[in-house]
């Protein structure tokens, strides 16, 4: 190995170094909303989880410098440059394109990776790993549980056990039925995720939960302890108007407080994500789910909608083709070439549609607010989609028609071109999943609504297609014009076929 290749390999080290330093600094950054507080997302997630996470997003972002300055954007003329000019004069003369682009865009890209902004596209990736990895997904949920939970479902011991270690008796045992509006009610859930997270303040595992400041316990202890005599106080007094109003919002932010640090706890602490649930429906949460009826049925409409867009797209594409286009270069019809679509594009759009579903059922196990968008799962999806159907064309295509000289990166390079159709759908068909149909819905409303995706998928596909078959010679134009007729059936279908129906259940 000589001694400019050994320094170019250095080089090239110490700027991935740098990139998986600011990724791994970048990941620990992003801070998580829960109520009025912003916390830092390794105190929402199991430890073995985050770590993955993090090792995750670090690698992904190394590789890409690796790959942006090693193979497509090569730094190497700029370190022969320097090594071999000599003189400052020589340096100047050979500074050029080649050798300056590649420093401007490594530079830009670790600069990407610390920008904190919501425009930085290596943001929404960070985020979409977050969430992938359930990064703050599952404290979010533990923590919406536990603000909403009803004391009249825990347990009459645990009732007892929380009356009988305060300080100042402040609870009746009617508070835990009154209206969750009232000050009675607001201060016995307040005593309760108080009592639960002493528990956790016992062990020295969960030590450096309570000497984080941004969860804030010692502002807690005293704001608790300030808050039973404000209890008692208010109880004996004559009913005010205002103070009780002030009360009210006071208690609101102790439980925000409480609800944030009892999620870490609970998400951290437990072994699985069924002990999660046991613990917080032990303390009242009302736990839902929410399930897609008749999951396989969705595969297979999909992967019906596919198979007819194909057959019916192409047999109406060839029509059209013989008709107008080229009458004196007619294609058959139902010709053997519409199967091998059919088989072609089931892979390449269904897969990734199945692993969607398998995502979200692994993702989104529990009730959702049908307003909420989940924009990093969606991107997740997509990029997952992107890649499994690139790699499908590329296995399917190669495979097919050049078996002897098969290398399956340049394969997929080829290719990305064709997962870009099926990426976007994964995407939609996640969001719409989170849209879920209203059974009262008008049946004319509905078909409207699909005829309406119909047509604008149709016309997207039509504009990628154009821009995926550009390369197609002037002799493939029968082909090149079949494809882009076929995609509008095809896709235009998947999109309308994309509407679900939900079930929510307690479990």
């Amino acid at each position: 190995m000589t001694v400019e290749l050994l320094i170019n390999f250095a080089v090239q080290f110490l700027g991935t170094g740098a990139a998986f330093f600011l990724a791994y600094r970048s990941f620990q950054k992003r801070r998580i909303q829960l109520g009025a507080e912003p916390t830092l997302p390794q105190y929402f997630s199991r430890r073995s989880t985050y770590w993955i996470g993090i090792a995750s997003y670090c690698t992904l972002m190394s590789a890409l410098y690796w790959l942006l300055t090693w193979q497509w954007l090569s730094l190497k003329p700029l370190v022969t440059l320097l090594l071999r000019s000599g003189e400052l004069v020589n340096l100047l003369n050979g500074l050029g394109g080649s050798t300056i682009i590649p420093l401007i865009a490594a530079g830009l890209f670790l600069f990407c990776i610390a920008w904190e902004s919501r425009f930085n596209p290596l943001l929404i990736l960070r985020d979409s790993i977050h969430d992938a990895f359930a990064i703050p997904t599952k404290a979010v949920e533990v923590y919406n549980a536990l603000i909403t939970s009803r004391l009249s479902a825990i347990d009459d011991t645990l009732k007892a056990q929380i009356n009988n270690r305060l300080l100042v008796p402040s609870i009746d045992p009617g508070d835990f039925e009154k209206s969750s509006a009232t000050v009675e009610y607001k201060w016995a859930h307040n005593c309760l995720l108080f009592d639960r997270i002493q528990n956790y303040a016992n062990q020295q595992s969960y030590r450096r939960f309570f000497n984080e400041p941004s969860l804030k316990w010692g502002e807690i202890c005293i704001s608790y302890n300030a808050m039973s005599e404000k209890v008692v106080v208010w109880k004996e007094a004559e009913p005010h108007y205002t103070k009780t109003v002030k009360l009210l919002k006071e208690l609101d932010h102790l439980t925000g407080l409480l609800c944030r640090l009892l999620a870490s706890l609970v998400v951290f602490g437990s072994a699985s994500e069924n002990e999660i649930w046991a613990t917080v429906k032990q303390l009242g949460g009302n736990v839902h789910e929410a399930r897609l009826k008749h999951t396989y049925k969705y595969i297979l409409l999909f992967t019906a909608a596919t198979a007819i867009g194909a057959m019916l797209g192409r047999e109406i594409s060839v029509s059209l083709h013989n008709a107008f286009l080229f009458p004196d270069q007619p294609l058959a019809h139902f010709d053997y070439t519409t199967l091998r679509w059919v088989a072609y594009a089931i892979p390449i759009y269904i897969l990734p549609i199945a692993l969607v579903f398998i995502s979200r059922t692994l993702a989104f196990r529990h009730q959702r607010e049908q307003s909420d968008r989940y924009y990093g799962f969606y991107m997740a999806v997509m990029i997952l989609g992107f890649i499994v159907s690139t790699s499908a064309s590329a296995l399917i295509l190669e495979l097919t028609y050049y078996k002897d000289n098969f290398s399956f990166l340049e394969s997929f390079i080829q290719h990305m071109r064709w997962g870009i159709l099926p990426a976007l759908m994964c995407g939609f068909v996640a969001y719409r999943m989170d849209t879920p149909v209203s059974e009262s819905e008008a049946p004319g409303k509905r078909v409207i609504a699909a005829v309406l995706r119909f047509i604008g998928w149709g016309l997207v596909s039509v504009i990628i297609m154009l821009y995926a078959t550009g390369d197609m010679s002037i002799q493939e134009t029968n082909l090149r014009f079949t494809l882009v007729g076929t995609a509008f059936f095809m896709v235009g279908l998947l999109g309308a076929a994309a509407s679900f129906k939900t079930a929510r259940t307690d479990d």
